[in-house]
């Protein structure tokens, strides 16, 4: 087991994105290296060259995201005799609701892969843990939260690379253009059935009104009028998005929110001395796929994955829906312990109701951008600077 062993510079958030456990929801520019080749070949060539520098871990939770990433990288591997990567999975015996184990055996018997180091967890990954508290005492508290909670894997880690699935979610989705693309599937007359098809995309897409009503029913119930306006503004923002299916995707992840997870992901990794390999964030395959999948995409995100990894899965994975769940992993007596103990210092009481906050905390499935703020409130109690006192 190490420590953190080499120095990692972190994306700090400003004092209102910091109050609001959410960053401003602007535009990051990038400058993308065009790779020339197909989303697949790009995946392939990121792939390759994480497995020149051993030993090549691949996080690996059994959803479709890791079980895509850990099949190609083995293919990869073998084709070019070179080591195969060490399936790192994590598990939480205590929380059944997280379990994934079938999805995880069925993957690797594909694979026939042995080289699966697990890891049993019982409240290693709670937010004020050994680890997270650590993290806080190093660098204070970073967002999103769960890079704070990282550690828990990497420190089980030789140092090598690890490849990570994060930025799937955003990246592979085909519902952008979906009733756009429908429509020109149908054999009827198509000026028809496409503005129909318009229709129906317009309110997912254009109509701010609707999605102010349904950012509003998810807004945080501790913050003040002034401060719920903003993070309402800031969710309503984020929703919105080109038509095109190309656009949008390569938009996906050139938001503040977006950037700074991913530089904060690479960051919580790099700490503990190994590379980063984030392919499904990579520019340079998010490129490659909008460019290759044009303005109507390729269909829903099943259809995307059968698309590029039809070759090295069952279809049973490919087309899988559900999710496991991770809340109970995150919150034991501890966390519960100090929001309990805890009197609302640290918090400018005009942006957060300490009381409102308090009773999040300790509901039995708290929001999610409770997590952070109880990051925050704990280095506040125990001296740890953070943006609330020195940003603007």
């Amino acid at each position: 087991m190490s420590a953190p062993t080499a120095q990692a510079t972190f994306t700090s958030l400003t004092r209102a994105e910091t109050l609001l456990a959410l960053p401003e929801a602007s535009t990051v520019p990038v400058v993308v290296e065009h790779t020339g080749l197909g989303a697949r070949a790009t995946l392939e060539a990121i792939l390759l060259d994480a497995l020149s520098t051993p030993p090549c871990h691949v996080l690996f939770s059994g959803g479709r995201d890791s079980s895509a990433l850990l099949a190609l990288t083995v293919r990869l591997a073998r084709r070019h005799g070179l080591a195969e990567p060490v399936a790192v999975t994590v598990r939480h015996p205590a929380a059944p609701e997280s379990d994934e184990t079938a999805w995880q055996e069925l993957v690797l018997e594909h694979l026939d892969l042995h080289d699966h180091l697990v890891l049993d967890f019982d409240g290693e990954q709670r937010l004020l843990g050994e680890v997270a508290t650590a993290a806080l005492r190093r660098h204070g508290p970073v967002w999103p939260e769960a890079v704070q909670l990282h550690g828990a894997v990497y420190r089980h880690l030789d140092p090598g690379v690890v490849i990570s699935g994060e930025g799937g979610d955003a990246v592979l989705d085909g519902q952008r253009m979906g009733a756009v693309r429908d429509a020109l599937a149908l054999t009827r007359p198509r000026r028809r059935y496409l503005r129909h098809g318009l229709r129906a995309a317009r309110p997912n897409v254009l109509r701010r009104r609707d999605v102010r009503a349904q950012a509003a029913s998810i807004s945080p119930p501790w913050l003040r009028p002034a401060a719920a306006a903003e993070y309402l503004t800031r969710v309503t923002t984020l929703a919105q998005e080109p038509l095109r299916w190309d656009r949008a995707t390569r938009e996906a992840l050139r938001s503040r929110p977006m950037a700074v997870a991913m530089a904060n992901v690479d960051a919580g990794i790099a700490e503990y001395g190994s590379r980063p390999v984030t392919p499904f964030a990579d520019l340079r395959f998010v490129d490659a796929l909008a460019a290759e999948a044009g303005p109507l995409g390729w269909g829903d995100r099943t259809a995307i994955f059968r698309r590029l990894f039809h070759d090295v899965l069952p279809d049973r994975v490919l087309s899988r829906r559900s999710k496991a769940s991770f809340n109970s992993t995150r919150w034991g007596p501890e966390e519960r312990a100090f929001a309990r103990a805890w009197e609302g210092a640290g918090l400018d009481p005009d942006w957060v109701d300490p009381a409102a906050l308090r009773a999040a905390w300790l509901e039995e499935d708290p929001h999610p951008a409770a997590d952070f703020l109880l990051h925050l409130a704990w280095a506040q109690a125990h001296g740890i600077p953070t943006a609330v006192e020195h940003a603007p």
